[in-house]
């Protein structure tokens, strides 16, 4: 497995940490209202950290899933 640290991962990186520290801070109770437990508060916030890290990883380097092939091979060839 490589990994590399480059700019875009680092603007990925940030971007996730101050999305789940926005998020945990949107989901805080005013004074004196009840509100979520501390834990769901976490997982909301988490969960959009990850969200932000799998579009940025897929903006950044963009998708490999489907890739051509060197010498495309038809029908016909494949029956012969």
């Amino acid at each position: 497995m490589y990994i590399t640290f480059d700019l875009i991962t680092a603007v990925v990186v940030s971007g996730a940490c101050a999305t789940g520290m926005l998020v945990y801070r949107w989901t805080a109770p005013p004074a004196g209202a009840t509100a979520a437990p501390r834990g769901e508060r976490l997982a909301l916030a988490l969960g959009a950290a990850v969200a932000v890290v799998v579009i940025g990883g897929y903006l950044g380097d963009g998708f490999r899933g489907i890739e051509p092939t060197a010498k495309a091979l038809s029908a016909v060839a494949l029956r012969a």
